[in-house]
């Protein structure tokens, strides 16, 4: 294991983005269900989509923070439980002792052995309770930041798609100064044209560094939230490419009736005391409401992924006509045919395309997943 992965000191200065304060998660041991190829997958040094959320279960320290505080309250309930059922255990031992000595003093305290057991009864019911209560709360803290991390990689790579445009517009830029330098010293440009060109140049580097910024602030936070340490030496894998598969299996319908049953607002609502007339009213009008409110957001969600498709199919005809176009401006610009300014603008333009593409791509795989979370219970988006 690297140095810098899964660090097991404490106190790393730095913040969460879900606000809480943490150091570099320790390491764990292999759980008992997962093969050795999945745990040695995430004891690498890269970060791949479909790791997520092993990642998220195992190392995001939010979500283990939940299930320790499981343990803690559970804890002190099953020590009881088991103190209980050895002080019973040796009480009966006991009493078989006095059995025939003292009849009275047996009875009395096989009563205290019922009563032991009886009692280890309670907590462990109490156990199971802490368990059942908590099982949601820690399902949804588990999904919502599972689908907030695969946001997040889209999102950087969404950021990613516009990197090579901005590289390119700063190289185009930095000619184009260049050039106006070169024409001010032969008076073929003024001073003002020269400014503007430089001016150009700065927001242009301005922008990639703004951008490479956020790069790097979406990087960290991802490390942070899967186990490394903020400014490890993350690999970040690829985000897969959208799976037609998943749109085509899906039905509204059906679909519609698992996201009522998975819902966690619907399920705090069913808890929900409904005794005497009007509280059982008030209820089932606001669960009414509820299955209202996932329905137009699976709809939504559905509607979201078939306008993807559709951007993302005329996006990539758009890009395989700008690969043509620029295969035949390279070759141009190899015989000298154009200028490196003329040259630099075609580039600019089929880069723009070529990102045109890859976001598509990354919005319609984005819209797949928002779909299949409202199936699994968490509220989406709301609106069209």
């Amino acid at each position: 294991m690297k140095a810098c992965r899964w660090a097991a000191t404490l106190g790393l200065t730095g913040i969460l983005t879900l606000g809480v304060p943490f150091g570099a998660m320790a390491a764990i041991e292999k759980p008992e269900q997962m093969d050795d190829a999945t745990w040695a997958r995430l004891q690498d040094n890269v970060l791949e989509y479909d790791e997520i959320s092993d990642l998220v279960e195992y190392y995001n320290p939010t979500y283990r923070q939940v299930v320790e505080q499981i343990e803690i309250n559970a804890k002190p309930m099953e020590e009881a439980a088991r103190e209980l059922r050895k002080s019973a255990d040796e009480m009966a031992s006991d009493a078989k002792d006095i059995k025939d000595l003292d009849p009275v003093m047996y009875k009395g305290m096989q009563q205290a052995v019922k009563g032991y057991r009886q009692a280890a009864e309670r907590f462990d019911k109490a156990v199971t309770s802490v368990h059942t209560q908590t099982r949601h709360q820690l399902s949804m803290v588990k999904k919502m930041t599972v689908s907030g991390l695969q946001q997040m990689m889209i999102g950087y790579y969404q950021a990613m798609a516009s990197r090579e445009i901005l590289d390119t517009a700063v190289t185009l830029a930095q000619a184009a100064y260049d050039s106006s330098v070169t024409q001010q010293s032969l008076g073929m440009a003024t001073a003002a044209d020269t400014q503007a060109a430089e001016k150009s140049l700065q927001s242009a580097r301005g922008q990639l560094k703004a951008l490479d910024d956020t790069l790097v602030n979406l990087r960290q936070q991802m490390c942070i939230m899967t186990g490394w340490d903020y400014n490890a030496d993350m690999q970040l894998g690829d985000v897969p490419a959208p799976d037609f598969a998943r749109i085509e299996a899906m039905d509204l319908e059906q679909d519609l009736v698992r996201a009522i049953g998975n819902n966690y607002t619907l399920i705090n609502q069913r808890g929900i005391s409904g005794k005497g007339d009007a509280n059982r009213t008030a209820k089932f009008r606001l669960m009414d409401e509820t299955e209202a409110q996932v329905k137009i957001r699976l709809e939504s969600a559905y509607q979201a992924i078939v306008e993807s498709r559709t951007a993302y199919e005329a996006a990539n005809v758009a890009f395989q006509g700008a690969q043509i176009t620029m295969n035949g401006n390279d070759l141009k610009y190899q015989m000298g045919m154009i200028g490196n300014l003329e040259y630099l603008q075609l580039k600019l333009a089929y880069l723009q395309q070529k990102a045109a593409a890859k976001t598509a791509a990354l919005n319609l795989t984005q819209a797949i997943e928002d779909y299949g979370w409202i199936v699994q219970g968490l509220e989406g988006q709301t609106g069209g």
